[in-house]
């Protein structure tokens, strides 16, 4: 899909970005999705997902909220078996279509300050669906600094490391 319907470079590198990312084993499922989200967005015509977009106040948090919202109607559909490990890049992806959509009927241009804004509501919407708190990612971060500070500790990581290939 990399940049196959995006018209602005920012989206298109940043899409890149994310598909480069997507393991090989779940790259159909991510593909999947993102084909699915983008038939849903453009059915209906000018009733659609997507046209609902030049009524809106704020596209930027339309194009977030939108995007997770039909990758939970897709999900809902798949009857709970769509892989989390595709659903998010998926949603991240529609979220970088709806702006590139947005852009080219002029409601808004993508800069990196949208990109940004865009990027950060989206993982603040999905940590809160995945019920991760900004105390959670604290204490992780935490439990990772002390793990980098400890060279004991780092060593049984690495060990652990080359073990975890022969667990996929």
């Amino acid at each position: 899909m990399t940049g196959l319907l995006i018209e602005n470079t920012l989206l298109k590198q940043t899409e890149a970005a994310i598909e480069r990312k997507v393991p090989a084993d779940t790259r159909d499922n991510y593909l999947k999705i993102v084909v699915g989200g983008m038939k849903y967005g453009l059915a209906k015509g000018k009733d659609g997902a997507l046209a609902s977009l030049k009524n809106s106040k704020d596209p930027v948090a339309d194009a977030v909220v939108g995007a997770i919202n039909v990758v939970g109607i897709i999900r809902q559909n798949a009857k709970g078996t769509m892989p989390v490990d595709a659903m998010v890049p998926a949603a991240m992806t529609l979220v970088l279509h709806t702006l590139d959509f947005a852009e080219k009927t002029n409601l808004l241009t993508v800069t990196p300050d949208v990109l940004d804004r865009a990027t950060h509501m989206f993982m603040d919407k999905i940590m809160r669906l995945m019920k991760i708190t900004p105390e959670d990612m604290s204490d992780a971060l935490g439990k990772v600094h002390t793990i980098l500070r400890d060279p004991d500790m780092m060593a049984k990581y690495k060990g652990q490391q080359n073990g975890a290939s022969k667990l996929r």
